[in-house]
């Protein structure tokens, strides 16, 4: 054998044991039916390794200051405005601490309970079964809010 033939046999032979042949990635995947081998990784579902802020603690003269002045600003908001009644003024401070979206269907059901109310002296009995059901629910939804 010749020199050149020789050291393409040991090049063949040194990439042969280099590369073992059909070697892959396997992933052992746990599952509730047993343990499972794949090609690809066990979970798709990503995690975030991002470190999380530390919070910081308030400090309680601040927190004090700021709800002192929510405090006053709340207090400014429910004193009873110009040309306003006893009545509208206890329902506006009843509402002040809902959501917008609440004290929306608030006055929404306020307007309709009247005519729902008003449908009850229909003569026919089919319309006024509608409006006692109409009514209830509508009465329902209002003490829900706690309109």
């Amino acid at each position: 054998m010749s020199m050149k033939h020789s050291l393409v046999a040991l090049a063949a032979l040194f990439s042969i044991g280099a590369a073992p042949a059909g070697a892959q990635q396997v992933y052992k995947c746990a599952s509730r039916g047993g343990v499972t081998y794949s090609q690809q990784p066990c979970s798709t579902r990503a995690v975030n390794t991002d470190p999380a802020d530390v919070p910081v603690k308030p400090n309680s003269k601040e927190a004090d200051l700021r709800r002192k002045e929510q405090n006053r600003v709340m207090a400014r908001s429910m004193r009873p405005r110009d040309g306003e009644s006893a009545e509208q003024f206890e329902v506006r401070r009843r509402r002040a601490p809902l959501m917008p979206e609440d004290r929306a269907e608030c006055a929404r059901i306020d307007t309709r309970m009247p005519v729902e109310a008003a449908s009850l002296t229909n003569p026919d009995p089919a319309e006024v079964a509608k409006a006692e059901a109409a009514l209830a629910a509508s009465k329902k939804r209002f003490a829900d809010l706690h309109c």
